[in-house]
């Protein structure tokens, strides 16, 4: 039988790097593409909760 050649040292640290770097990536991407969906209804919800917020202290 044929042994398995290990995978150096650096190799491996390399392809973690390479992982930790496309997951940020891809967090990123979907967290600013979330964002610029919800965008509107965010400033809604702000802006309502604000208006609730103020009133409830007697400002108008």
């Amino acid at each position: 039988m044929r042994k398995l050649a290990r995978a150096p040292i650096i190799g491996r640290r390399g392809q973690t790097a390479v992982e930790y770097m496309m997951t940020t990536l891809v967090l990123t991407m979907v967290f600013a593409s979330m964002y610029g969906f919800m965008q509107k209804q965010l400033t809604t919800m702000y802006r309502a909760a604000a208006k609730a917020i103020l009133t409830s202290y007697g400002h108008q």
